[in-house]
């Protein structure tokens, strides 16, 4: 399984991605800024994350759709891409906020990606997504105690701006696409600082879809 996360954000698409397109030759490296995850690094929905030691505050967490894949496929055509792609579900992906090169430990770290549940693919162009997070009840004293106010962020997402046939036809000159793989195809902006003690939840369409707590 791999989890292929595209670093750009939602209705920016580079020049040199749409130019490898046009071209038969292999696309070159350093189009699409892609990150290959470790599939470790998932967490099932509704389940705890546990902050690894290497920063223990300061969190952002970056809500977007993920695009699962059910069929093998290789040097797929844009025209053909949608046919390989049979469901999607929302993402959290979890980074220390503070600055710096990322690289393999904190993009793969155990936690790093809480996967919603699966849906079917949208039949319109736009996903109504809306996510929340909130502190966890800390009992002290025999009452609740609650540290800040619950925050919440909606976006109506443009299927267009994902340019997911694009991403798609080009990951497969790379790599071979298999049934399980993912791919997150673009940021839509929806990021929300959390901390240890607090929860996250992600809706689509006015469902929830995504939830996290962590510890």
């Amino acid at each position: 399984m791999k989890i292929l996360r595209i670093d750009r954000q939602a209705g920016e698409w580079p020049a040199a991605a749409a130019a490898a397109l046009e071209r038969p030759e292999a696309v070159p490296s350093g189009v699409l800024p892609a990150r290959l995850v470790a599939d470790s690094a998932i967490v099932r929905n509704n389940r705890p994350v546990f902050v690894p030691d290497f920063a223990r505050e300061g969190w952002v967490a970056d809500v977007r759709p993920a695009f699962h894949v059910g069929r093998l496929g290789k040097f797929i055509s844009r025209r053909f891409a949608m046919r390989y792609v049979e469901s999607f579900s929302l993402v959290a992906c979890l980074r220390p906020e503070a600055g710096g090169v990322t690289d393999a430990l904190t993009d793969s770290f155990d936690g790093a990606l809480t996967v919603g549940e699966l849906m079917p693919l949208p039949e319109g162009s736009v996903i109504a997504v809306s996510a929340r997070y909130a502190p966890l009840p800390v009992k002290g004293g025999g009452e609740s105690i609650v540290r800040r106010e619950e925050v919440s962020v909606e976006k109506d997402i443009s299927l267009p701006d994902l340019h997911l046939e694009d991403t798609v036809a080009l990951m497969s000159r790379y790599t071979t696409l298999k049934s399980g793989d993912m791919i997150l195809p673009a940021s839509v902006g929806i990021l929300l600082p959390v901390d240890i003690g607090y929860s996250l939840s992600a809706f689509a369409g006015g469902r929830e879809v995504l939830t996290l707590r962590l510890k």
